[in-house]
């Protein structure tokens, strides 16, 4: 929601929507604009029907997020910020069993204050993006972290800091805060933690070995956090499906070769780890359940795709993107040799990367029939020939093709205007989002958006530098209107 009134009269009306679905069993909201900020949830607490099972809000303070706690503790009866020895037993009306806020601030108060109240979660994700360095006797300690053991039903637990350009995290928590998260949430099924730099193998690995049905594993930015945690994960996490190391520097082929030991891995994202090379590429193409793998950034080269192309990986979803040393050959490589790959691709990302020209994009659209979204932004050396090339398989349906739903071309400046005839109709006639940002046809929007749009009034263009897709709101960025 954005708002076009003043803050009072949009609580007014955000009163009266909630007030008018008294049965809602899951309630997404997210507010956004210049009058209305975080205090706009202050009025969404007293109207909140007591059928909710999942909420989920945006953005949030954290001392309003403690006051609509109380609401779910005690029906009517709201406690001061700071009373917590009177969290009892929490009111049976309500049954929330998933949480997700987006806040100002993560600490032990919400936690205490959460865990008091809804001690019947499920999954409960937070994610704070403070803009100065909290407090130390305000952040997050041992004490919120051993609070979520009161959530004894919890499967599911996600804390995040989020703070681009700023060296904000949680600095109190180190390896033996991780050990007490560890002990006191053993039926975690999915862990998913970012802004923890103090924390090293020994905390990583505490979670794997005492979670012993953990199936989802996601950590961001942990600068500690190298080959060593993983070291018995076959034996310590053969459960494991889904693995996500972001920007984990010391993260390299060896890990993924361990990792390759699990066989129900289906998904394996290494975004940003620049230390992974070819050599574990054959350890994931042993991989017979994987659907999607992000190699964004890493050191991998043609030969690496080769190993790929042969094998029997059923990949849906893959990621190339800042791999400098990938070029046409090895998108030939990976495409050309018969592998699984070439059936079951659908979503590729190449962007960023300058070894990619027309020649890459004429073996994809004669190989990849199950394409449906491709990214080539900041690739400069693809031109007009490589959107006729596309549009040409978009034509060919007796090929058996599936047709482009998104395509990125932001900043592949060797692009003419000359491609708008490619873009039109009859071409690209399942496209529903294009991203154009930073090319020659931003000049001329009106131009381009009356001809491509025209007869498609379900197709978005953006010019605005998303990336598949405009961002949904809950991504960092505040999303722009197209």
């Amino acid at each position: 929601m954005a708002d076009l009134d003043s803050p009072a009269v949009f609580q007014s009306n955000l009163t009266q929507m909630l007030n008018g679905c008294p049965y809602l069993e899951s309630l997404q909201l997210n507010i956004r604009g210049i009058l209305v900020d975080a205090t706009a949830f202050q009025s969404v607490r007293f109207s909140l029907p007591e059928t909710l099972k999942v909420l989920r809000l945006q953005p949030l303070l954290e001392s309003e997020a403690i006051l609509l706690m109380n609401r779910f503790k005690v029906t009517g009866t709201y406690l001061s910020q700071a009373d917590y020895s009177a969290l009892l037993s929490p009111s049976p009306s309500f049954t929330l069993q998933s949480l997700s806020l987006v806040l100002d601030l993560i600490s032990d108060r919400l936690i205490i204050a959460i865990t008091g109240s809804l001690p019947q979660l499920v999954k409960l994700d937070l994610e704070d993006r403070p803009e100065k360095e909290p407090f130390p006797d305000s952040d997050l300690t041992y004490t919120g972290l051993q609070a979520l053991g009161y959530c004894q039903q919890l499967t599911s637990l996600s804390l995040v800091r989020t703070c681009y350009n700023r060296k904000i995290s949680f600095k109190r928590i180190n390896d033996m805060g991780i050990f007490l998260l560890s002990e006191a949430c053993k039926g975690l099924e999915s862990v998913r933690l970012g802004g923890f730099p103090k924390v090293s193998d020994a905390g990583f690995a505490s979670l794997l070995h005492s979670c012993r049905n953990l199936k989802k594993f996601e950590i961001r930015g942990a600068f500690l956090l190298s080959d060593l945690a993983f070291h018995d994960v076959t034996g310590s996490s053969c459960s494991l499906q889904e693995v996500r190391l972001s920007t984990c520097p010391l993260i390299t082929s060896e890990a993924v070769k361990k990792l390759g030991l699990c066989g129900n891995l289906e998904v394996l994202d290494l975004g940003s780890c620049k230390s992974i090379s070819d050599s574990c590429l054959n350890s994931v193409s042993a991989l017979r359940k994987l659907t999607s793998l992000n190699l964004a950034g890493a050191d991998v080269t043609d030969s690496g795709m080769l190993a790929l192309g042969k094998s029997d990986v059923p990949i849906t979803q893959l990621s190339l993107r800042g791999c400098r040393r990938v070029s046409d050959r090895g998108i030939s490589h990976l495409l050309n040799n018969e592998g699984t790959i070439t059936k079951t691709l659908s979503t590729l990302d190449l962007g960023h990367m300058p070894g990619i020209s027309d020649r890459a994009i004429h073996t994809i659209t004669h190989c990849c029939k199950a394409l449906t979204e491709l990214s080539i932004r900041s690739c400069f050396h693809v031109t007009d020939s490589s959107i006729e090339s596309l549009a040409t398989r978009e034509r060919q349906a007796e090929g058996g093709s599936k047709q482009l739903r998104k395509l990125n071309v932001h900043n592949c400046v060797s692009l003419t205007t000359g491609a708008l005839r490619w873009l039109s109709k009859p071409s690209f006639a399942g496209l529903h989002w294009l991203g154009l940002g930073q090319t020659r046809f931003s000049g001329r929007k009106e131009t381009v958006t009356a001809t491509i749009c025209g007869q498609r009034p379900w197709l978005t263009l953006c010019f605005d530098g998303c990336e598949l897709g405009c961002c949904d709101g809950w991504e960092f960025h505040t999303p722009q209107r197209h």
